[in-house]
């Protein structure tokens, strides 16, 4: 999985960028740079503003970013 999908999913999870940017806790312009790919290779804090926003832990992120299926 990519960043931008990631963050597509968490959209669609949240019903807008915007609400998931708020359930990151983290700028909208950063997450909407990341759903737009201008961000491929984000950094470990916002990788755990990721995980916020799925009340996932950071491990989760990190095997859907490897190509894990992270369904648990």
């Amino acid at each position: 999985m990519t960043v931008p999908q990631l963050v597509e999913e968490l959209a669609k999870m949240h019903g807008s960028v915007n609400a998931a940017a708020r359930a990151c806790e983290m700028p909208e312009g950063t997450l909407h740079r990341l759903a737009n790919g201008e961000h491929l290779d984000p950094r470990l804090k916002t990788l755990r503003h990721l995980a916020r926003g799925f009340d996932k832990p950071l491990s989760w992120v990190a095997e859907r970013l490897e190509g894990g299926n992270g369904s648990s």
